[in-house]
């Protein structure tokens, strides 16, 4: 029985796993995400979608769950993980480079149907709250200046992520494809360790 009931957990989670990237798939190529549109790429029944999911609703939110776990555990890792804060500054930023590049055209998506409440709640579980408090250990292990922690959180983000979305949002697609992302990353690694070092 512990048998079937692992092999179908495992069949599940490939199915859902599918779902999910399908609804990835779509979103990259403005296609419209609708739960005829997902099945029929998928190659998953419509009746099975609705047997994971009751609606678009709910799938969609296992879709944003799915997405965000990476980010959150990169983050869980980087700023739990004792160790010399500003490699781990960097680590992080290296992480949002990594994520951003897989994750964008999503939470562009995401943004045009969720509330700025939403976002914001997110933004601070996910992002705000893990690097403040890193930042409050920085300060008082004598690496970071020495300032509102939330303010010096903002202003990491502001500088790290902020640039990506304005950077995403200029221009057309050729000036993206010669925009050089490993620049960009240094010289928002070197802008944050000149603000924020002491």
């Amino acid at each position: 029985m512990a048998a079937v009931s692992k092999k179908k957990q495992w069949v599940d989670n490939l199915v859902k796993d599918e779902i999910v990237k399908t609804v990835l798939t779509l979103i990259k190529n403005e296609q419209p995400v609708t739960m005829d549109e997902i099945a029929r790429q998928s190659s998953v029944a419509k009746g099975t979608l609705y047997n994971y999911f009751k609606n678009k609703k709910a799938l969609m939110q296992y879709v944003h769950q799915t997405v965000l776990a990476p980010i959150r555990d990169a983050n869980k890792t980087i700023f739990e993980t004792p160790g010399d804060p500003i490699a781990r500054l960097h680590a992080f930023i290296d992480s949002v480079f990594c994520i951003h590049e897989d994750v964008s055209l999503y939470f562009q998506f995401v943004q045009k149907k969720r509330t700025v409440a939403n976002q914001i709640d997110e933004r601070f579980d996910i992002v705000m709250r893990p690097l403040i408090r890193f930042c409050s250990q920085g300060i008082q292990g004598g690496s970071f200046i020495d300032v509102d922690p939330t303010i010096l959180a903002e202003m990491i983000y502001g500088t790290v992520i902020g640039s990506l979305i304005s950077i995403q949002s200029r221009g057309d697609e050729t000036d993206k494809k010669k925009t050089d992302m490993k620049k960009i990353k240094e010289d928002i690694i070197c802008l944050v360790d000149r603000i924020i070092l002491k």
